[in-house]
């Protein structure tokens, strides 16, 4: 594994939203729940989670949309770029103090690794799954 950048940088397709994290992920992983699939049009969404107050977003093509979290009393705030439509993070009500950053959006991924697949209840039955990983049905407690 390679060592992760210090900052971890990332922007969306087109440059106009870019960001910056001075802090080590906090969980790296892929989550197989209805509403990330529909959200990347994948079988799951690659993330890395960090601390949101680590998080410097610059650009003002950065919105939102808001979802209700799959099986919970919770929302999902998903951040994205409304110029090139690339999606950058998502923020859960349920889960304060972190951000999910969408992997494919960091500058140097080499260093990911998946340590868990969640909401694996909800994989599609023809999507791959990482050896060695922890699974969860849903969200571990």
């Amino acid at each position: 594994m390679t060592d992760i950048p210090k900052p971890i940088t990332g922007r969306c397709l087109c440059g106009s939203v870019t960001y910056s994290v001075d802090a080590e992920p906090v969980w790296q992983g892929v989550c197989h729940c209805s509403n990330c699939q529909r959200q990347t049009a994948s079988a799951f969404s690659t993330i890395v989670g960090v601390p949101s107050d680590a998080l410097t977003v610059q650009g003002d093509t950065l919105a939102s949309f808001k979802t209700a979290s799959e099986g919970y009393q919770s929302t999902t705030e998903r951040r994205f770029c409304s110029a090139c439509g690339s999606p950058i993070f998502s923020v859960i009500e349920s889960m304060p103090g972190l951000v999910f950053l969408k992997a494919g959006t960091i500058d140097d991924i080499s260093w990911f690794e998946p340590t868990a697949e969640i909401w694996t209840g909800s994989a599609q039955p023809w999507a791959p799954h990482f050896e060695g990983v922890a699974r969860y049905e849903r969200i571990p407690e």
